[in-house]
């Protein structure tokens, strides 16, 4: 049983996805406008076990309109697929993303910090639980 980690954006996601081992790991990033059909075929060619997003609180933990985005797409995803969806505070991994980025050389590909970020979210969500 596998888990995906997302972290929701506007116009992009990044996916990440726990391996055989139960390990967070780096997927790819999409548009997020894609995101239900990207969802449909991890579950088709895996067995998803849950999905935990990223919750992009304020800085003072409050729910603004991101995360009421993030809440709708929740909802959309459990109607539709079926499976657990769990919300796991992001406030802190695009920073942790940064940095881990910046380690590579490659702070300015949005992408990769998209990927980065989703697999902070799953890594975080799997040590809490």
């Amino acid at each position: 049983m596998r888990w995906i980690g997302l972290d929701i954006g506007g116009k992009r996601t990044g996916i990440a996805m726990t391996d055989e081992l139960g390990i967070a790991e780096p997927r790819k990033t999409i548009q997020t406008r894609n995101l239900m059909n990207e969802l449909k075929r991890l579950k088709e060619d895996y067995e998803i076990e849950g999905i935990v997003m990223g919750l992009p609180l304020t800085t003072k933990g409050r729910v603004g309109e991101r995360a009421k985005m993030v809440e709708k797409i929740k909802e959309k995803i459990e109607d539709e697929l079926r499976l657990p969806v769990k919300l796991y505070d992001e406030r802190f991994t695009t920073k942790e993303a940064i940095e881990i980025a910046r380690g590579m050389g490659r702070t300015r590909d949005k992408n990769l910090l998209d990927r980065i970020s989703a697999t902070l979210i799953l890594k975080g969500y799997l040590e809490e639980n």
